[in-house]
């Protein structure tokens, strides 16, 4: 078993919306449908899409001590809803969580033991959680994570560590 300090952990934040949301890879963007909604929701799936496609990637390489997670943090009257004009934002004080009770899976996953052996899952009040079968498709992982290669000008399929050498240089 590995202890927490040789583990690196990253965190990505995701939320609950990503059962709401598609991955629609021909406009990525959303440039010809935007709400903000969709589009927050569309960020969170390809989070946890991300999450566990490193970790995947992680795994095949042999690389270890470096653990994925995706964390939905509650829902909290972050800036987002602010611009929403709805009654939630003003019922939020009393239905949402505030920002400390949000923190906790993020804390939970950085820091408590449990954790060190999981990685590429989904957490949700300091617990792995279910995620929509829309970010369980590893064909959506692996379209996110070539597109997202291509972006940044990186060949998606070369070896992981040659990958990263690559990435280091070129950010």
């Amino acid at each position: 078993m590995q202890s927490s300090s040789s583990v690196c952990k990253i965190i990505n934040i995701s939320s609950v919306a990503h059962i709401l949301a598609d991955m629609n890879f021909d406009d990525i963007n959303l440039q010809n449908s935007y709400t903000l909604f969709k589009s927050y929701a569309r960020t969170k799936l390809g989070n946890i899409l991300f999450t566990k496609e490193l970790a995947n990637r992680l795994k095949k390489a042999n690389i270890q001590g470096i653990n994925v997670y995706a964390v939905h943090p509650g829902l909290i009257p972050t800036e987002v809803l602010s611009r929403v004009d709805s009654i939630l934002y003003y019922l939020s004080p009393w239905l949402f969580k505030n920002v400390e009770q949000g923190a906790q899976t993020t804390i939970y996953c950085s820091v408590d033991e449990r954790t060190i052996n999981e990685t590429g899952l989904y957490y949700s009040n300091c617990s792995v959680s279910t995620t929509y079968r829309k970010a369980n498709d590893r064909e959506y992982a692996k379209r996110l994570w070539d597109m997202s290669c291509s972006l940044l000008q990186l060949e998606p399929n070369e070896d992981f560590a040659t990958l990263l050498k690559n990435a280091r240089q070129t950010l």
